[in-house]
């Protein structure tokens, strides 16, 4: 099933081509190389040139993420069956059944658990954790809410460039004027729509995800400390319901 913000973009995208269809314009008219060469190349440019690699790389690759179908796991029902278990066999039963799940995070907590460490330690390690993978999250949404702020720009530096030409063959009469003013303006349009259209959408997303997994590490950081304080049932799901159910 298409991820609802690849359907939101797509939409978008075919909505603009269906009113320059509807106003009666040419779409050959709105495909200009030149201006796409600019928006795409010039944007680019920028966010480089305001990121380190490994910052746009991890972007990237959070944005896979973020577009991909995502495994819900029901953190209640995980940490009923840990009580369960930590119940029967003690706690130091927990570190083989937390290795069966995939998030680093849950079974960092666990080990901890596990080597005895004190609740106070355990809070501090894993909130550390936490706000250094958060700050890392935002930081993915950040290179494209940045580069949704330079494709506008550059969008106008192209459409000041078109005129600049348009001026300088005036002599090329009307027809050939209109052209080159219509042209000029393509490159604003390209800025405009690879900002709202895409580049936007797509911050949002990952602004999305970093909170819903901002909450789920928080409701395992809450569910943990009850663990090891041998908490009922009860406790512990009023510890993480907060959170699971945003």
């Amino acid at each position: 099933m298409i991820h609802s913000t690849l359907l939101g973009i797509l939409t978008s995208i075919l909505s603009v081509f269906v009113a320059i269809l509807i106003e009666g314009a040419s779409l050959r008219s709105f495909f200009h190389v030149p201006a796409m060469f600019l928006i795409v190349g010039g944007t680019l440019g920028a966010t480089f040139a305001s990121f380190s690699l490994s910052q746009i790389s991890r972007a990237v690759r959070d944005t896979r993420f973020a577009l991909r179908k995502r495994k819900e796991t029901d953190l209640k029902l995980v940490f009923f069956r840990f009580w369960e278990k930590a119940r029967k066999d003690g706690l130091l039963s927990l570190e083989d059944e937390s290795k069966k799940l995939d998030n680093s995070f849950l079974q960092k907590g666990i080990q901890l658990i596990v080597d005895g460490s004190d609740p106070r330690t355990i809070e501090e390690i894993l909130w550390e954790a936490h706000e250094e993978k958060e700050k890392e999250d935002l930081k993915s949404a950040k290179v494209f809410e940045t580069a949704a702020g330079f494709s506008p720009t550059i969008g106008i530096i192209g459409t000041v460039l078109g005129l600049v030409t348009v001026l300088e063959n005036l002599d090329g009469g009307t027809k050939v004027l209109g052209q080159g003013i219509a042209t000029a303006f393509i490159a604003t349009f390209y800025g405009i729509s690879f900002a709202n259209l895409i580049l936007l959408p797509i911050s949002n997303q990952l602004k999305v995800v970093a909170k819903r997994e901002s909450n789920e590490r928080q409701a395992i950081m809450r569910g943990i400390l009850s663990l090891q304080s041998g908490e009922n049932r009860r406790i512990l799901a009023e510890r993480i319901d907060p959170f699971v159910n945003q």
